[in-house]
């Protein structure tokens, strides 16, 4: 029989803590690529917090308030006029440029003409913003589609030189809006108002739907376009 004989290699010695050493410093690579890695993927995964953007900061410029644009008597406001309707409407705040929902019929001083029966369509572009609006008032129901510029952003001066102080909060309450931290978003420069009170109502995104007194207003966004939908629903 024949003994089998165990075999041995010789390795320099420096070769052999060359090679440890290589091992080593590809473990420590791997595991810190791997922490990197995964620290990415948890924050990816994470979910992103939001920010409340607020204007309560703006104050009113205006040295003469009865010329307030809401709540005074300004050549370059239609609210003077329409504070006259008993329903709601809605405002394009970078040029102030008011806009009705037509869902009761008035002669041109105001007052209402009972049960007339009218369908009126109108279209019409300002400059800051482009829209259509469609009102039955048999069916009290009145719509009115917004077209915003691309690169939208809200003119605050144009409100701080033009509202009295408690009309510019309200107005700046209703800009308030939420956005992710990196996100490049801007307030829109909308709102709803109700001409027998004044208050002022929110056009911001996260809203779908909300009740004015009697008027039930649908809205519904899309890139920067804004339409709404308006219907008088009394109690009965």
């Amino acid at each position: 029989m024949h003994e089998k004989r165990k075999k041995y290699y010789h390795i320099r010695k420096d070769l052999f803590w060359c090679t440890i050493l290589l091992a080593i410093s590809f473990l420590i690579g791997y595991a810190i690529h791997h922490r990197i890695f995964l620290t990415h993927s948890l924050k990816a995964d994470a979910p992103k917090e939001r920010t409340e953007i607020t204007f309560d900061d703006l104050q009113s410029n205006l040295k003469d308030i009865s010329t307030c644009y809401l709540c005074g008597s300004s050549d370059y406001s239609m609210m003077d006029y329409y504070r006259k309707f008993d329903t709601v409407g809605l405002i394009s705040l970078n040029d102030w440029y008011v806009l009705n929902f037509q869902l009761k019929a008035y002669d041109e001083n105001g007052n209402e003409i009972p049960n007339k029966t009218s369908s009126n369509v109108l279209f019409g572009n300002t400059g800051e913003i482009t829209y259509s609006s469609h009102g039955d008032v048999s069916r009290g129901m009145a719509e009115i589609d917004i077209t915003l510029p691309e690169n939208y952003k809200l003119n605050k001066r144009n409100l701080t030189d033009h509202l009295c102080q408690s009309c510019l909060d309200k107005v700046a309450a209703s800009l308030e809006y939420w956005k992710y931290e990196d996100e490049k978003k801007e307030p829109i420069p909308l709102c709803l108002v109700d001409f027998k009170t004044l208050d002022i109502y929110s056009l911001q995104d996260y809203y779908q739907s909300i009740f004015i007194r009697d008027y039930y207003v649908e809205m519904d966004f899309k890139d920067n376009s804004v339409e709404t939908k308006t219907f008088y629903l009394p109690e009965r």
